[in-house]
């Protein structure tokens, strides 16, 4: 480029001194208007480079994208109102500054959620979609029947009409082993099944028992936590080919022999 530049300007200089040289403008032409051409695009590209910028420090900076209206869905044992009123801090930052960590730690003082995700509705809106903690089992503490999830995480008062299962534990269930093994066993149930136990006891991880829900009171011995997607549907099998009032014990402790009894127990 610089020798092209030097050489163009020793050929204007020469045919200056002398006319006869003009005979090589067209070379000069052709040369000056390559260079005006690079100039030009070079000049657009740093315009469209800047503009650029400027939309996006105006979106980052300005009102133009600012929250003013949260919206929360996916509520139901929770008031949206005060989910909202938690998340008022966000009100007024652009949508695309809104930060995960300062929302996480604004709904930590709501056990009940489980997770959520941020949802950005330009111009003004900020939508927070959670998901609630679901009740797998219900358990007396003090004499009062409440509604706990997997986790431990006490949900609520049971209302007595639910169809979960009772769960038989000692101490505090997010430290409780037996309470682990109980919810193990819960977890690999099919949820038709699950929806007919009514009582779980987990003595311990190797002893866990259940009883499902009817007057015949039929009693399933589970055994420890091993092989449970195998004792789940070697049990579904053989309730299958029993009727809901036969008073029977199924005994899927080893799944590859397991025992059917009849009779009172």
């Amino acid at each position: 480029m610089k020798t092209q530049s030097k050489r163009l300007l020793n050929i204007r200089k020469s045919e200056k001194r002398n006319p006869a040289l003009s005979k090589l403008s067209p070379e000069i032409k052709r040369f000056t208007a390559a260079s005006r051409r690079r100039r030009i695009a070079f000049g657009v590209s740093i315009a469209s480079i800047a503009s650029l910028l400027l939309l996006v420090l105006s979106t980052i900076f300005t009102p133009l994208l600012a929250v003013e209206k949260i919206e929360v869905t996916g509520a139901k044992r929770l008031k949206e109102k005060s989910i909202v009123n938690a998340l008022t801090s966000q009100i007024g930052k652009p949508l695309p500054t809104v930060s995960g960590a300062e929302i996480t730690s604004a709904l930590k003082a709501f056990p009940l959620i489980e997770s959520f995700s941020i949802i950005s509705l330009p111009p003004h809106t900020l939508r927070i979609q959670i998901t609630e903690r679901q009740p797998i089992g219900i358990i007396a503490v003090s004499g009062t029947d409440y509604l706990y999830d997997p986790a431990g995480v006490r949900i609520g008062i049971s209302n007595g009409y639910e169809k979960l299962p009772t769960i038989q534990i000692t101490g505090v269930p997010e430290k409780s082993p037996q309470f682990k093994a109980a919810i193990e066993v819960l977890m690999a149930l099919p949820a038709e099944l699950l929806s007919r136990v009514a009582e779980i006891d987990a003595k311990s991880k190797d002893d866990v028992t259940l009883r499902l829900r009817g007057y015949s009171g039929q009693r399933i011995i589970w055994g420890d936590g091993s092989d449970s997607v195998l004792k789940s549907r070697v049990l579904d099998a053989l309730i299958a080919n029993q009727k809901k009032t036969d008073r029977v014990t199924f005994d899927v402790s080893s799944p590859n022999a397991p025992v059917v009894r009849y009779g009172n127990f």
